[in-house]
């Protein structure tokens, strides 16, 4: 009996000082700060993508690198005629080696 007595007194003080508790309140101006806050960490990361490829350095060595790649990709293309002759003996050799050449209907009778 004295367990419970005493029990009940702990939980009776217990409750008695939860009375005298206030709502915590936020500084003045904390919500916009916070929302400012967030804006610019969200644009942060794009934002200095933006600043790096703004640069002229950067800027101008990527148009080189595509300068230099196209380039190289129209000299790929002038020199294809004498690709594009040698890959067609490529083939012929291909199905030769492999027996799948066939007699075209087209090709020279004689």
């Amino acid at each position: 009996m004295e367990n419970d007595t005493k029990m009940k007194e702990q939980i009776e003080a217990t409750l008695n000082s939860l009375d005298n508790i206030n709502r915590a309140e936020a500084p003045p101006y904390f919500y916009t700060r916070l929302l400012a806050r967030m804006e610019k960490e969200k644009v942060s990361t794009l934002g200095k993508l933006l600043q790096v490829l703004n640069r002229p350095v950067v800027s101008l060595s990527l148009l080189t690198l595509f300068l230099v790649l196209n380039v190289i990709a129209i000299r790929g293309i002038m020199s294809s005629p004498k690709a594009a002759q040698s890959s067609g003996t490529a083939v012929q050799n291909f199905a030769s080696e492999y027996n799948l050449s066939t007699n075209s209907v087209y090709g020279n009778q004689n």
